[in-house]
């Protein structure tokens, strides 16, 4: 298998791709890829044009660790977003079913040039070796024959820092959520700092400096490791290693950030960002358990939600103040609601409505605690209840970019998809880190406009994302059937059934809190077309 000292960069379809740096380039637009999925892509290198089985790929890249099939299906799906890669119409790899994958695009080595400058802020293409990130501008994947999808700006004139993914250096994936969890509460933490404008590194914004870390705990130990350089010129600024017990892991959180600042000559008091300040926990098993269950809710599906209300209610045993446990618990049960999980729909929204009250009773101050009310609020169909909560989050926190999406989101439900496009882009420019939702509330949006070629682009995103979405594929199915893929909206339709076999339209509207009837009549006729009941 090639390594990165044989050719430090490759060239993939227009891309360079850095795996010293798990990078990969389209002009100034750069994707970084975690470092095993960097690993997978080298060794389908050296096996250029070669079926490669799943077994094969897995004790290469993982070796002696038990890792689920989850591991190397998410690597491939990265891999080919980084590439804008269609599994359906491969140009890079290609799924061989029942044996394994092949990289089918040509491969060569890259010899960089001196420099190349850009128009606005010249960065350099650098050699191996450096964090020289060309930071792009465009929000969604885009070729020239594509629509002008979404494009992020800079809004203002706060120091952006992008933060990396924190890698778990442990060798153990089960830990994986910690490194997640501490590099969401140092970037929340971030976010609360006025003259920083924090998000993830990846999502397209243009950043003046790039914070990275490691994690590894071991034991009763964890040792938390970061790096903060300068974006322009890959000069590194300062390290950090906090190696403490697990019981401080909420004082180095604190810590990364005040190291932060001092690092930034920021003239900022960081002494009253408490941990209970954010609505967090003196418990350190407490806050463990929570990271599991934010960690676990991601997935969205009913096995995921099921075990992160187990932890969250864990956490609550151990801490009963625990006021984002709550509201973490709170969003298990609304989506049992939504998905029709349970039985008894209406007992579960009541659970949510509960523990979303208990939260904001606990803490009144997080901006958090009312967006769940508005979340909850909204399912229940009570629009103008959700709104005044989410007007309350952002009284709290002006720059809240989920209330502005969840507000973006009612527009289209009460049949006003217009005003969405303008909430949701601002939304996004103020958490360009934002998951696979945001796409899926602006492409729902531009369905109800008619507007299917930019509609697609975002409910792409939205898929790559989280490809067991059903909404987003649902949304899909329906712009197909609108410009003539009968044929592509059918299959979309073959992996909503796949993902959910007891999945039917009546169903879905009986919780879906859409209110405007010729966007349900709309849905619902497309989807009809597609071959769905």
């Amino acid at each position: 298998m090639p390594s990165s000292a044989d050719h430090p960069q490759y060239v993939v379809l227009d891309h360079i791709v850095t795996p010293d740096t798990n990078e990969i380039a389209l002009g100034e637009q750069v994707t970084r890829l975690e470092p095993k999925s960097m690993e997978v892509l080298v060794h389908l290198f050296a096996h250029a044009g070669e079926v490669v089985s799943r077994d094969q790929l897995q004790d290469a890249i993982w070796g002696d660790v038990i890792v689920g099939d989850d591991s190397l299906t998410n690597a491939i799906i990265k891999i080919r977003k980084a590439f804008k890669d269609d599994a359906r119409n491969p140009r890079v790899i290609e799924t061989i079913p029942k044996r394994g994958y092949r990289l089918i695009a040509d491969v060569s080595p890259f010899v960089p040039q001196r420099a190349v400058e850009r128009k606005s802020g010249s960065v350099l293409v650098a050699g191996a070796g450096l964090l020289a990130v060309m930071a792009g501008l465009f929000f969604t994947f885009w070729t020239p024959d594509d629509p002008i999808p979404e494009v992020v700006v800079r809004a203002d004139d706060r120091v952006h820092v992008a933060v990396a993914q924190f890698q778990n250096i442990s060798g153990d994936p089960s830990q994986d959520y910690l490194a997640q969890g501490v590099q969401q509460s140092v970037l929340t933490g971030l976010v609360g700092v006025q003259q920083i404008a924090a998000s993830q590194l990846g999502t397209g914004v243009a950043a003046d400096y790039y914070l990275e870390g490691n994690v590894l705990r071991a034991g009763e130990r964890i040792r938390i490791d970061t790096r903060l350089s300068d974006a322009e010129t890959g000069v590194i600024l300062s390290t950090q290693r906090h190696d403490r017990a697990f019981s401080d892991l909420l004082e180095v959180q604190a810590l990364i950030e005040v190291d932060l600042v001092a690092a930034l000559a920021l003239d900022i008091d960081l002494a009253h960002r408490t941990a209970q300040s954010r609505g967090l926990t003196d418990s350190i098993e407490a806050y463990d358990l929570f990271l599991q269950a934010r960690a676990a809710l991601l997935p969205r599906d009913l096995q995921s939600n099921t075990r992160a209300r187990a932890l969250y209610q864990q956490a609550i045993q151990r801490d009963p103040s625990f006021a984002r446990a709550y509201g973490g618990l709170a969003l298990t049960h609304a989506a049992d609601f939504r998905n029709g999980w349970v039985r008894d729909t209406d007992h579960a929204l009541k659970q949510a409505q509960a523990m979303a009250e208990t939260a904001l009773g606990i803490d009144p101050n997080l901006p958090e605690q009312y967006w769940v009310i508005g979340y909850v609020q909204t399912q229940r169909r009570n629009f103008t209840a959700a709104e005044t909560a989410l007007n309350e989050a952002r009284k709290r926190d002006p720059g809240y970019a989920d209330a502005l999406a969840l507000l973006g989101g009612i527009r289209t439900y009460t049949g006003q998809p217009a005003d969405t496009v303008p909430l949701l882009r601002d939304a996004m420019r103020l958490r360009p880190d934002a998951g696979y939702l945001y796409f899926l509330l602006l492409g729902r949006a531009y369905y109800f406009l008619d507007d299917c070629a930019q509609a697609q682009i975002n409910l792409g995103e939205a898929i790559t994302r989280n490809p067991s979405n059903t909404e987003a594929r649902l949304y899909s199915a329906a712009c197909m059937v609108r410009q003539g893929d009968v044929e592509g909206a059918a299959w979309e339709v073959e992996e909503v059934l796949s993902i959910d076999p007891a999945f039917s339209i009546k169903v879905f509207w009986a919780t879906y809190p859409m209110t405007a009837q010729a966007q349900i009549a709309a849905l619902t006729s497309d989807l009809g077309k597609a071959g769905l009941q």
